[in-house]
């Protein structure tokens, strides 16, 4: 419910808000704005202790500052879409839907005061009333356009709010994404996971690239971080649309088979292990041709496991082994399958 002490208090945070974009020239955008109105709001503690340390340290107070604190601690924040913008949004189309009625009974009532205007002039008679109809015309109308010119001001308003709403939607996917690889990262997997029941069948894939570390070493860090978007690519290519491919940190990866038994999983990593060693990869400023590429998978279906992490732990173990096995091979948990 909004009272008049809730919109005192919105009116004098947007003020503040206003004041601090016109002090430093800064662009009054739906990002920058909704930054600040949070900060005066106190309503996120973490946003609130990095300005205050930012101002304390005396740091650049401009929209790229305002945009990394959006991105740090309200893009992934649902929150902010659900406390915030849809109930602002749903307030403005509330509000233009009422608009556009008094628009519209204002429109009927302009062409009845019209009519009489008409009727009036031709009997050239009842000059007060005239002087009055006209009155009411020129206050009609003057009301109309306002309400008009409001409405516009309004719609803009609710376009910017949707387009936030989607920015916000886009750094949520990002933030979910691997960028070197498009593959998600573990933030991204925790999030498929929750959509997943572990009480149904489902297997894990831990793959590794196999001595990455001389690839590193001898051809460095570009050339190895070409290698692994040539695996995660593979993988991509080589597992179902339901499965969740993951780039677990450095040259490691995750695949989460969904609704595949360990022998299913066990055929989709020997394709991505048979598609790796087909790799030819050159180094185009020399000419050089990288040594062959090859990955080690370990293998494991869930078993009771009460969480993910214990399934995947059973993969990494699987893993370790092929690796003590000469790698460029897959291993199940708990059982040996080359």
């Amino acid at each position: 419910m909004i009272t008049d002490d809730n919109f005192r208090q919105a009116t004098q945070i947007s003020s503040q808000v206003q004041g601090f974009l016109t002090r430093r020239e800064i662009p009054p955008t739906p990002i920058n704005f909704s930054v600040l109105y949070i900060y005066y709001s106190t309503q996120n503690v973490e946003l609130n202790a990095a300005f205050d340390k930012a101002v304390k340290n005396k740091d650049s107070m401009d929209g790229f500052f305002l945009e990394s604190l959006f991105n740090e601690h309200i893009s992934n924040n649902t929150s902010l879409d659900k406390n915030i913008l849809s109930p602002f949004d749903n307030t403005l189309k509330q509000t233009l839907s009422r608009i556009d009625t008094q628009v519209e009974n204002e429109q009927e009532t302009l062409f009845d005061l019209e009519k009489v205007d008409k009727a009036l002039a031709k009997m050239g008679q009842h000059k007060a009333l005239h002087n009055v109809v006209n009155f009411l015309l020129k206050s009609v109308s003057e009301s109309q356009q306002q309400r008009k010119s409001l409405s516009e001001e309004l719609s803009k308003t609710s376009e910017e709010v949707n387009n936030l709403r989607s920015q916000l939607e886009e750094s949520r996917q990002e933030a979910n994404i691997d960028t070197l690889t498009g593959l998600f990262n573990r933030r991204g997997c925790e999030q498929k996971l929750a959509e997943l029941s572990i009480k149904d069948t489902h297997s894990s894939l831990i793959i590794d690239i196999d001595h990455f570390k001389k690839v590193n070493d001898n051809f460095g860090h570009f050339i190895g971080d070409k290698v692994i978007q040539h695996v995660a690519k593979i993988i991509e290519n080589n597992v179902d649309d339901e499965d969740i491919s993951v780039r677990y940190g450095g040259e490691e990866f995750l695949v989460v088979m969904v609704n595949k038994s360990i022998e299913k999983a066990h055929y989709y990593a020997e394709k991505i292990r048979n598609a790796v060693t087909k790799l030819k990869l050159v180094q185009r400023q020399t000419s050089t041709s990288l040594p062959p590429i090859s990955v080690s998978i370990g293998v494991a279906e869930i078993e009771g496991d009460s969480d993910w992490l214990s399934l995947f732990k059973r993969s990494d173990k699987a893993l370790y082994q092929a690796k003590n096995s000469g790698r460029n091979c897959c291993v199940l948990a708990d059982r040996v399958m080359a």
